[in-house]
């Protein structure tokens, strides 16, 4: 099987002033994670639906015992939805005696470049050889359609935008025209994912 690199961007954190409210960071969170999931690298802007703000370390484990670690930024993952409903309160360690954020079910997508774990095939769909990466996969379900959709999704939309700027700088009018009849074809079948995936997104065939 072909091994297609997992994400194409770099996730960085910030240095940013402390604020009250863990939710107001949410445009520092976006920034820094070039608005896509942390997790399964599905970007913000092909749903409708607001990302979540994930605490790496779950409130219901840190609640009275490390409560500044509510608004510590980098205890904060920005994340899909479906990432982050199915992470949940999910944790492994010690709070008292790991140093750091550790959340031993879970690769820190920001300490660790995700594409040393993950890939992807030739279709979008998620997988890893490392142990922890596949019971990530398991625990997260990126085995489920919808990531596996939106990456085909965001493929097409990029392979629709240089159809045309090709289709638009073409002067030679058999090559125009071939790159506009591919053009056609390419941005239909975007529309068409594009509608299904985002009027789908919340039914329940998208959770199994």
């Amino acid at each position: 099987m072909k091994k297609i690199a997992f994400k194409q961007h770099t996730i960085s954190r910030s240095i940013v002033v402390h604020k009250d409210d863990y939710k107001n960071y949410r445009d520092d969170l976006h920034n820094d994670f070039k608005g896509r999931c942390g997790y399964c690298d599905m970007p913000q802007d092909l749903i409708t639906t607001s990302f979540h703000i994930d605490h790496f370390i779950p409130q219901k484990v840190f609640a009275g015992k490390k409560d500044y670690l509510k608004t510590d930024y980098n205890n904060l993952i920005y994340a899909c939805p479906k990432c982050n409903l199915s992470k949940g309160g999910k944790y492994e360690g010690d709070l008292e005696k790991d140093h750091g954020i550790v959340n031993g079910l879970f690769y820190n997508p920001v300490d660790l470049d995700y594409n040393t774990v993950f890939y992807r095939d030739k279709w979008g769909g998620i997988h890893s050889d490392d142990a922890k990466g596949q019971n990530m996969i398991n625990i997260l379900k990126l085995y489920r359609p919808v990531h596996q959709e939106a990456w085909l999704l965001e493929n097409l939309e990029q392979l629709s935008d240089e159809l045309f700027n090709k289709m638009n700088a073409e002067s030679d009018l058999t090559k125009k025209d071939m790159l506009q009849k591919a053009y056609n074809i390419v941005s239909t079948e975007q529309r068409k994912l594009g509608k299904r995936f985002r009027s789908t997104f919340r039914e329940s065939k998208f959770q199994q």
